[in-house]
């Protein structure tokens, strides 16, 4: 299941770089444009997304060394490290590093995924994940390198993005956020002369294939993933296992205790 498991294999020797960059944050149909993008009628697989680093205790350390090396040089080195072999990104962690990403692949087209409802709507919708920044998270799921990534990253994502936007604490993961961070992302573009495709699922095959130069897929359906179920499918799925993963720990203290303690 995707957020827990993960079998895709990445040539990490492939000389093709990041084509196309999902700018926008999680909870902005990333999934439908990831599946979008590694359509066989777009053929920009595969494609770098929140699902493919939560799996991964490396990548998930690489992820937050990146966001906590201030050296341009070094991040970015961190990041070729990550990103290299995917054709595409969208969700956490390309939107973080967009500007970035920006640089070390300088003709990759640049799509601003959108929240339909704008601001609004993003922040009641990013409610559903925040739950990983939690405490109670934290110390369910301890045991677990991936669970404490997990957790780490959500921090360092709201501590950042707070310096980054100027954002108050009651602020983060607001509408406020959201609109800038697409700022932010329409500056960067700009700033080095790059145009910026804002896009939402509802439009279609139609402006994505023309600024990705490919042909419209006739008579198909853009495809429209709600990944909310998933999402909560997944949470009581680690809450779980963080649970059983202690009980077992107490489990093997009491016998051991027992065994000790005639």
């Amino acid at each position: 299941m995707r957020f827990i498991s993960d079998d895709l294999v990445v040539d990490k020797t492939s000389q093709l770089p990041v084509r196309v960059l999902g700018a926008g944050l999680p909870r902005c149909a990333t999934s439908s444009l990831q599946s979008a993008l590694e359509s066989s009628y777009i053929q920009r697989g595969p494609c770098m997304h929140m699902a493919h680093v939560i799996p991964h205790a490396d990548r998930g350390d690489l992820v937050l060394v990146a966001m906590k090396e201030t050296g341009i040089v070094r991040r970015q080195n961190l990041l070729h490290g990550l990103f290299d072999g995917f054709q595409s990104t969208t969700d956490f962690p390309g939107c973080f590093f967009v500007n970035d990403l920006m640089d070390m692949y300088p003709e990759a087209k640049i799509i601003m995924n959108t929240r339909p409802g704008g601001g609004t709507q993003w922040a009641r919708s990013i409610q559903a994940l925040t739950w990983a920044r939690t405490t109670s998270y934290r110390m369910v799921t301890s045991l677990w390198k991936t669970d404490r990534n997990l957790h780490a990253i959500w921090l360092e994502w709201g501590r950042q993005s707070c310096q980054r936007h100027e954002l108050t604490a009651d602020e983060l993961f607001s509408a406020k956020h959201y609109d800038l961070h697409n700022a932010w992302v329409r500056a960067e573009a700009a700033k080095r002369g790059r145009e910026v495709l804002e896009f939402e699922p509802r439009d279609g095959w139609e402006p994505l294939c023309g600024i990705l130069g490919e042909k419209p897929p006739p008579d198909l359906p853009f495809p429209h993933l709600n990944d909310a179920a998933e999402v909560r499918f997944v949470k009581r799925v680690l809450y779980a296992r963080g649970i059983v993963s202690w009980l077992a720990v107490f489990g093997v203290a009491l016998g051991t205790a027992k065994w000790l303690i005639p």
